[in-house]
């Protein structure tokens, strides 16, 4: 008799009527009806404005279980359930269960006290007695549109690129805006899927927008088996509901809190999270040895270098992970405590599909391996190589390659693993018929259920080296991740790092690049989870090479037995005042350029801030790129204009003045750089 009563209680106070239910808080309204047609929304309101963003029509979701066309409105679902409750004080959930004879279907939205966020899942059980095969996912599908799709523009690309109806998200469309340009309000569409498997459509049928995964007959097709009594917890989604005077803001507000707070992000999990890295690469490669790794280690001693990451060149062979007995003849320990007493971290690069046709785990297991169209082992990475093959994560070796990498991980006090190369397709090869497994596994018994088994394989295996190792820090790559300069949802919410590229261009080209990739990816991804390589820290320019790489992340490369004395302690003294305000204001987690600073350029300015609006303070980065202007003078939008601030430039201790927020926002802050090429970092804090 309680719980009815308390299930009353809830239903009631969440407005559920008999035919209908309504989720919503102080920024947005979201309504359904279970009718003859089914279970769809009939209102998604904006109460920033209070229009209503759903057209008549929508269907909810989308999938083919067997070839059968399913949705929220199609009539192919009979509705059996539906519950509203608070799964914090915070934030409510809303359950609705339906099904037919073969599939059960729960589709989940949560909505956050504060942030104007729908986000959905759907969790889709085969209930009946054969397999079934799951393909054309899309977990939103929506008719919807901002006030009218006339005036309404549509950035996608992580923000960078303009375009109109109708448009076909591709594998860079992790967030797409839909923004009225005469209303100044719209929505994000949000896609948490891995990698190239993302699909997000706007206005390709007449009003519809749909997020989730690529058709079965796409070049990366999502394909899933579901055995009997097997459950699929599909990607989530979101739509975040926003309203902003520029359109660049809708992506710096409430959208922005949600990736940082809400997200999962596993960066940002962390108790610690290490500041300035150093990695082997470049200039050694893979000549790399027990003696020269000392050394370097004895070079950055000094430097503040919180994380050594010992690149490729270890290793006897790829597959078996057994340190090289010529170049490392004690083995990795004895070199890793010197990296450990020398005041650093270890870090350890390795590959995670990849093995030598020589390996033992090859030898003993060639079935594990990826066939390619010709039936035989293949190699996804790179063509040409026939000492090398991938192997399927979606095979027992995903359970071998884990054992193996704990094992490291324990016996070298990891803190850090590079996880690299090609686990399905490659980054480098655009020739289709060289991707995806052609022969069949128990995980996925067809090429085209093989994309998502990989990546679902992979995710598990950083969730359960974080669950051994909750403070690892685990980079999966560009490599492993399939495309160049991809970053995602789903991998920042498994791993921690993604090394999205690298330029080995001399200073200021180098830099300059780094920094535009972090410009062309920080809307929408933290910047703080990519890292960019391969810049020389022992450079003439190694000042504005390592300003540069802070306002994103500082990952440096090079000879560290070349460091000067001057030099090393120039790293040192800003290592440790950037470490102190991260932990004062936790800056390395912001990245706000509105229309205050563009894309970096040779000739121009550009710049980023990093300020925590709750906490009132943090770090801003100024850059002269050879332009001839030597003083430029920047808006400041993000400050309170009650409040006053310190503004001081941390390297020669010099005040630049106390402020009120009024005055930086209308006068802007004025930044003077007398020299091209240079970088000019300031502290703001409150008074």
């Amino acid at each position: 008799m309680v719980k009815k009563l308390l299930a009353f209680l809830l239903l009631t106070q969440y407005g559920m009527a008999q035919d209908s239910v309504v989720i919503d808080n102080a920024f947005l309204q979201r309504k359904f009806v279970i009718d003859q047609s089914g279970f769809h929304t009939t209102r998604l309101v904006n109460k920033f404005s209070g229009k209503d963003y759903n057209r008549k029509g929508s269907e909810e979701f989308y999938f083919e279980a067997n070839g059968q066309k399913i949705s929220g409105a199609n009539g192919s679902l009979v509705f059996k359930s539906k519950i509203l409750r608070r799964l914090s004080d915070s934030m409510q959930e809303l359950r609705v269960v339906l099904q037919n004879k073969e599939i059960m279907v729960e589709a989940l939205y949560q909505v956050y006290d504060e942030l104007p966020v729908v986000r959905k899942q759907l969790i889709i059980t085969n209930i009946s007695k054969k397999p079934v095969a799951l393909t054309n996912l899309e977990t939103e599908r929506l008719n919807m549109e901002p006030i009218s799709q006339q005036a309404t523009d549509i950035y996608a690309e992580y923000g960078t690129h303009l375009t109109w109806r109708p448009y076909k998200g591709n594998h860079h469309d992790a967030a797409i805006l839909v923004y009225h340009t005469y209303e100044k309000e719209g929505f994000i569409l949000g896609n948490e899927a891995p990698s190239v498997l993302k699909k997000t459509e706007v206005y390709l049928n007449d009003i519809r927008i749909s997020i989730g995964m690529n058709e079965i007959n796409h070049q990366y097709p999502f394909k899933k088996w579901l055995q009997p009594g097997e459950r699929f917890q599909s990607p989530k989604t979101f739509i975040c509901l926003v309203k902003s005077v520029k359109w660049e803001d809708a992506f710096e507000g409430h959208f922005a809190d949600f990736v940082r707070t809400r997200m999962g992000v596993k960066l940002f999990e962390k108790k610690t999270i290490p500041f300035a890295f150093y990695n082997t690469w470049r200039p050694f490669y893979t000549k790399i040895s027990d003696t020269l790794v000392r050394q370097l280690a004895d070079g950055l001693s000094g430097t503040g270098t919180d994380l050594f990451i010992i690149d490729d060149g270890w290793q006897n062979r790829h597959g078996d992970w057994e340190a090289h007995p010529e170049k490392f003849p004690n083995g990795l320990k004895p070199v890793f405590d010197h990296v450990i007493k020398k005041g650093m971290k270890p870090g350890l690069w390795m590959s995670l599909a990849t093995v030598n046709d020589q390996s033992q785990v090859f030898k003993e297991h060639p079935e594990w391996a990826i066939k390619g169209k010709d039936g035989k082992p293949a190699y996804m990475h790179v063509k040409g190589d026939k000492h090398h093959f991938t192997m399927s994560m979606a095979t027992g070796y995903a359970d071998y390659i884990l054992q193996k990498i704990k094992g490291l991980v324990r016996e070298n006090q990891l803190a850090y693993l590079k996880l690299d190369f090609a686990i399905i397709n490659s980054a480098y090869i655009l020739d289709y018929d060289h991707k995806g497994d052609y022969g069949a596994k128990k995980g996925s018994p067809d090429r085209a259920s093989s994309y998502y088994a990989a990546y679902e394989n992979t995710l598990r295996i950083f969730d359960s080296l974080h669950a051994a190792f909750p403070e690892l820090l685990i980079d999966c790559t560009y490599e492993v991740w399939g495309e160049y300069y991809i970053n995602d949802f789903a991998l920042i919410q498994h791993a921690d790092y993604d090394w999205l590229t690298n330029y080995n261009e001399d200073p200021p080209l180098g830099p300059i690049n780094i920094r535009q990739m972090c410009f062309d990816r920080a809307r929408v991804i933290p910047a703080a989870t990519n890292l960019i390589g391969n810049q020389l820290m022992d450079t003439d320019f190694s000042r504005y090479t390592f300003l540069s790489l802070a306002s994103g992340k500082p990952i440096l490369v090079g000879d560290a037995r070349k460091l000067t004395p001057d030099l090393k302690k120039w790293y040192a003294k800003w290592n440790a005042w950037f470490k102190m305000m991260d932990e004062k204001y936790q800056f390395t987690r912001f990245s706000q350029s509105s229309d205050v600073f563009q894309r970096a350029q040779t000739g121009n300015w550009d710049g980023v801030y990093k300020f925590n609006p709750k906490k009132d303070g943090g770090v801003l980065f100024f850059y002269r790129n050879g332009s001839l202007d030597v003083t430029r003078t920047f808006p400041m939008p993000l400050v309170k204009a009650a409040h006053r601030y310190r503004l001081y430039d941390p390297e020669t201790g010099k005040e630049l003045g106390e402020f009120s927020g009024k005055e930086l926002m209308e006068k802007g802050i004025p930044v003077h750089i007398p020299s091209q090429y240079e970088a000019k970092v300031i502290g703001i804090e409150p008074v």
